[in-house]
């Protein structure tokens, strides 16, 4: 999601890239800053570290590079986050010297006329999603419950062998990984195909 577009040299100086479920209520925050804002405007870059450090409920803030901040809070909305990282550029960015290693005018890079207020942010802002996309425990004991029909046991069969053997041959080719996410998740599948297999021959008016 594009923030406060336009400011800078028509592009937007700063967007949120992905919300990540860390779990335990933690969501890590993305932000991702624009060359003509990280690099000039560097020590702006560092004020929003310090800026996200106060805020209740932020846990940490990390400066994986000059452009990526990853903000790790717990009951923080992703609004609030924006809207006060929005408010601490558009209140600085006019009269913060751009620096000198960079020759550039700020005539040449900030938005003319200055608005008079922090411009509206672009897109939908992203989703919480968690790391792996894997299946949970509620999620498969579910899958268990349902009735035993013979087009789920083979679902569950297929669907768990393809990964199975995906994982095992990358275990085994060199440099490829060992393969263990993708055996781990095949081999819940086939478990439950076996598991409703099991049901459908103790059951034979199992559709």
């Amino acid at each position: 999601m594009e923030r406060l577009p336009g400011l800078l040299a028509g592009e937007p100086v700063y967007w949120i890239e992905r919300v990540t479920d860390l779990g335990g209520g933690v969501l890590r925050t993305e932000l991702g800053f624009s060359d003509v804002a990280a690099h000039p405007y560097e020590d702006l870059v560092a004020g929003t570290v310090a800026l996200l450090q106060g805020i209740p409920g932020v846990e940490q803030v990390i400066h994986e590079d000059r452009e990526v901040l990853l903000v790790d809070s717990r009951g923080v909305p992703l609004e609030r986050i924006g809207d006060l990282v929005d408010r601490f550029w558009f209140e600085h960015l006019p009269s913060t010297p751009i620096d000198p290693e960079f020759e550039t005018d700020p005539a040449d890079v900030l938005a003319s006329p200055w608005p008079s207020a922090p411009p509206a942010p672009y897109g939908a802002l992203p989703a919480p999603t968690t790391p792996s996309g894997g299946p949970t425990l509620a999620g498969l004991r579910a899958a268990v419950a349902l009735p035993p029909s013979r087009a789920r046991m083979w679902r569950y069969l297929v669907c768990g062998a393809v990964p199975l053997v995906g994982g095992t041959l990358q275990a085994l080719t060199p440099g490829g990984g060992s393969g263990a996410v993708p055996m781990a998740l095949g081999a819940i599948g086939v478990a439950i195909g076996v598991r409703i297999a099991r049901r459908r021959r103790a059951d034979p008016a199992a559709p």
